[in-house]
């Protein structure tokens, strides 16, 4: 599967906002190189990225290695021995009931299974960086010392840990193996989605997740940008966009807590996980008046089916959370609806005519809003076009002439 033109421009105007909006810390460097994507071409872009994730993997499993350690010996239990062998530290006020044939002893918690996955996550995280890590050094995004930084931590650290074995992951896993193993899969997968494809349909699905990926976060970096460009100051954090002079929070993939209309599943306990599993998650929310929500959702494809589903699930999510108004944000549409629902949401999109939008207005005052944002048009164009729709709503009063 070959890039298309509109890969090709989505990969290179993502590249310009991918470092400087996902990582807090590197942000104030960064900021001073932005408008300066001229300086990289499009292998560039792709290798940036590709290495980028791979230094956010190595950050990840170096800190997942330090709680699995603190883990070993903070989650610790008192445990009766037998023999003459003192094993672990003994506490003399529980050991006096077995005196002089048993003793009690505190044992560090050996998950030694779970420390081997880690460590074999480890080092194939270590192997990704090192052959990345010269990408890291293509300006105006260089992170090489920082990375590098990590690659050391990460030689050092991997050596406190068992042989490795291939991972067993599973929901109950403790966290910072679920979180070092998805960093290792999402920077594995980078190579994938930004080089040329392979035979074999896993690699095909791989690429168009990756792209749809980028494609959210280019969305995210469009509203950023909008309100960046009307004057309002950001205060960039992991997952979300504070703006400094106006109640508004835009989150990036992030839970909305506080909002969705789901008590309980069946008669498990109001704060089991399940209830907070099956909740939606739209790839971007923008909380406004302290109270009131919008939500963006993001379809990376001209499938008029793909495109259907995604309006019936924006139309799900806005009464879930109670959101005032949602967006179906997409490329374009094809023809050829297989169904009326298909044909429907294609009669629409002509609607949608030069302007870019149409809105679907509910009976309770919601509304919904297709949005064409293609990453072929103007960055300016693509602003101009959100512009009347998303600044009244979020009460910003400005003269969009």
């Amino acid at each position: 599967m070959k890039l298309s033109n509109r890969d090709t421009a989505l990969i290179q105007k993502t590249a310009r906002y991918y470092l400087q909006y996902k990582r807090v810390d590197t942000i104030s460097r960064l900021k001073k190189v932005l408008g300066d994507v001229e300086k990289i071409n499009l292998d560039d872009a792709q290798r940036t990225i590709a290495s980028y994730l791979a230094y956010s993997a190595s950050r990840i499993v170096n800190r997942s290695i330090l709680l699995a350690l603190r883990d070993m010996w903070v989650k610790r239990e008192f445990t009766v021995q037998v023999g003459d062998d003192v094993v672990g530290a003994i506490d003399v006020a529980r050991s006096i009931p077995y005196y002089p044939f048993h003793y009690a002893s505190l044992l560090p918690n050996l998950k030694m299974d779970e420390l081997s996955y880690l460590s074999y996550i480890a080092r194939k995280v270590l192997k990704l960086a090192k052959d990345r890590l010269n990408d890291s050094r293509v300006a105006p995004f260089s992170f090489f010392q920082e990375m590098r930084k990590e690659i050391r931590k990460l030689e050092e650290r991997k050596e406190l840990l068992p042989a490795p074995s291939i991972p067993q992951i599973s929901d109950s896993s403790p966290e910072w193996l679920r979180n070092a193993y998805f960093a290792y899969i999402i920077a594995k997968r980078a190579s994938a989605g930004i080089s040329p494809i392979k035979e074999g349909e896993k690699k095909e699905r791989g690429v168009k997740l990756i792209l749809s990926k980028l494609y959210e976060l280019f969305v995210y970096m469009l509203v950023a940008r909008t309100l960046e460009e009307l004057g309002f100051s950001l205060k960039i954090e992991e997952g979300m966009i504070k703006v400094k002079e106006a109640d508004i929070v835009i989150l990036f993939n992030t839970p909305i807590k506080d909002y969705d209309i789901v008590e309980r599943v069946d008669e498990y306990d109001i704060n089991a996980e399940i209830n907070f599993r099956i909740k939606g998650r739209p790839d971007i929310s923008i909380r406004y008046d302290n109270a009131s929500l919008i939500l963006i959702e993001c379809k990376y494809s001209e499938d008029p089916g793909y495109i259907t589903e995604g309006r019936f699930k924006v139309m799900a999510y806005t009464y879930e959370y109670g959101a005032t108004a949602s967006f179906l944000v997409f490329p374009g549409l094809g023809e050829g609806g297989q169904s009326d629902e298909e044909e429907g949401t294609i009669e629409l999109y002509r609607q949608m005519g030069e302007k870019g939008w149409v809105d679907i207005r509910l009976r309770d005052g919601r509304k919904i809003y297709m949005v064409k944002i293609d990453p072929l048009e103007d960055t300016k164009t693509l602003m101009d076009r959100i512009k009347p729709i998303l600044l009244p709503m979020l009460k910003i009063d400005i003269n969009l002439e």
